[in-house]
């Protein structure tokens, strides 16, 4: 009987001619040789043979047969060329194949036998059959010449790493003599024909991490199972305190094993993994110690404020005289120097209570949709007393209409008046200080104070937002600036998730610009917000 198809008495299919089948024409376009076979079963459901449904020129021209249509594998000997071509047709019915058998190739009238020849055959079973593809992958390679053999091992002698060749049936081929140092337990049963299983069983017994037969015998399957699967490379610890990379690879006939010492390369890992250990943990006392100094500062500042304030009221009581004159307009004057030395140091207190603060994330904040036309205004205003004693110009150019920035008013205001404070302070008389506000292309919002004053060198950029870092300067009001202006500055606007950009050019100016992230861009036709948690607790 012949499955799929009608069979004729003598076997062969009915019917078809390559020509007349739409599969031969598919088939044709392939480069290698390919054909569909049918399969033929006895009574009893036994495969006896194959027939062509299919065949292209190249299948005919690989097998030296054609045309192949109707044709039987062994019956017609289609399979002549490879003797072994059934057989692993026989197995592609229980699962795909695709292997390497050995074949002969025809040779031309009259010059002797044919080549021996190796095929990549690939057979996948379908309905009724297979599909298959034979490609000629050449002649068989010749034996190395016996010098070239001695040669090969004479440089695996001289390797920095540990070889090992295994056969197709798991039997040791040869090992170099470097493999018998990697493995100084391995050394008596590494010669030729000893079995794989049997090294991995004399490792397992001879580590002093396995303590249990049942251990041992789970890391023997293990290994056994990558050693069939050709897994990834794989570290193996060894016992005297080294370790080996382990990489097994497929050649022909076998598998190649490579050990290779990676001992000082782990030893260095260890090392750099110690250091980072070392450095979040000097990184954890460092933030420790800054907290602890941002509350020991916080607390002291509280502390400083309340006779601060004392003195402040009672030297502004003396101004005032309200309980009769002072007498000698001398004291009139300390109570000036007293009052003005004070309000200087209730600045400086304020600035380290700020800092402090926002360092421990303790600063309370919220948000809000600010006017930054209403609050520039405001603030500009409020320094154009110093600016006039100065000498320096205050300009302002922010649009009515630019949306609002989401965040908190009072931060807002103090990065702009510390920004303003410092432009001013530095900008020689007859200068000028302009704040302007914009819609960044991003969406974001940018903030930014310019000054035509001294201008800072670009190694000390790095230095201005740093704590207590002030620039000497001929033309600074010995009396402003405490040095915390621009570090509060860059803590506040980074809490708003925003960044601080300076930039500036000795003799020429400053620009300071506050840039704010899209997210902080608030439409004015919208409703007012209403005010949120505060920052540390989004």
């Amino acid at each position: 009987m012949c499955d799929a198809q009608t069979c004729t008495g003598d076997g062969r299919t009915g019917g078809g001619h390559a020509a007349d089948d739409p599969a031969a024409a598919t088939l044709a376009l392939l480069p290698d040789a390919a054909g569909l076979l049918a399969a033929l079963h006895d009574t009893e459901g036994a495969l006896v043979d194959l027939v062509w449904r299919s065949a292209n020129t190249a299948a005919e021209r690989l097998l030296g047969v054609g045309p192949l249509v109707g044709r039987r594998l062994r019956g017609d000997a289609t399979d002549a060329a490879c003797p072994g071509l059934f057989a692993l047709f026989a197995m592609a019915f229980h699962q795909p194949v695709d292997q390497t058998v050995a074949a002969v190739r025809a040779a031309p009238p009259g010059s002797g036998d044919g080549l021996p020849v190796r095929w990549r055959v690939a057979a996948t079973p379908i309905p009724g059959g297979l599909c298959a593809t034979l490609a000629d992958l050449g002649p068989v390679t010749a034996p190395l010449p016996a010098s070239l053999a001695e040669t090969l091992a004479g440089a695996l002698e001289h390797s920095a790493e540990g070889v090992a060749l295994f056969g197709a049936d798991g039997r040791l081929i040869h090992a170099n003599g470097r493999l018998k140092h990697v493995l100084p337990n391995l050394a008596d049963l590494l010669v030729p024909g000893v079995p794989f299983e049997a090294l991995v069983r004399r490792y397992a017994q001879t580590d002093p991490d396995l303590t249990t037969p049942a251990e041992r015998e789970r890391w023997i399957a293990d290994r056994l199972d990558r050693h069939r699967r050709r897994a990834a490379p794989m570290v193996v610890p060894i016992h005297d305190g080294r370790w080996l990379l382990v990489n097994e690879h497929a050649v022909n006939g076998g598998v190649l094993v490579v050990y290779t010492d990676i001992t000082m390369m782990k030893r260095t890992e260890e090392r750099l993994r110690a250091r980072e250990a070392e450095a979040r943990a000097a990184r954890r006392e460092a933030e420790n110690a800054n907290r602890a100094k941002s509350g020991f500062l916080a607390q002291i500042s509280h502390e400083l404020r309340t006779p601060l304030n004392a003195v402040l009221g009672f030297s502004e009581l003396l101004l005032s005289e309200a309980f009769g004159p002072l007498g000698s307009p001398r004291y009139r004057s300390y109570a000036g120097d007293i009052r003005d030395a004070g309000t200087h140091l209730l600045a400086l207190i304020d600035d380290i209570l700020a800092l402090s603060s926002v360092d421990a994330g303790q600063a309370p904040m919220t948000d809000e949709g600010v006017d930054l036309d209403v609050l520039s205004t405001a603030i500009v205003a409020s320094l154009e007393g110093e600016a006039a004693a100065g000498r320096v110009t205050l300009r302002r150019d922010v649009s009515a209409d630019l949306p609002l920035l989401l965040g908190d008013a009072e931060a807002i205001g103090r990065m702009l008046a510390n920004l303003l404070a410092n432009a001013v302070t530095f900008t020689p008389p007859g200068g000028e200080v302009m704040v302007t506000a914009q819609l960044m292309p991003d969406g974001g919002i940018g903030l930014m104070v310019a000054d035509t004053g001294v201008g800072i060198p670009a190694a000390d950029l790095p230095r201005i937002v740093e704590p207590f870092e002030r620039l000497d300067s001929e033309i600074a009001r010995p009396s402003s600036g405490t040095g915390l202006g621009l570090p509060i500055v860059k803590r506040l606007v980074e809490r708003h998730g925003g960044r601080l950009e300076v930039t500036s050019e000795p003799g020429t100016g400053t620009s300071a610009i506050l840039v704010f992230p899209a997210s902080r861009t608030l439409p004015r036709d919208l409703p007012p917000p209403s005010r949120l948690s505060p920052f540390s607790q989004r």
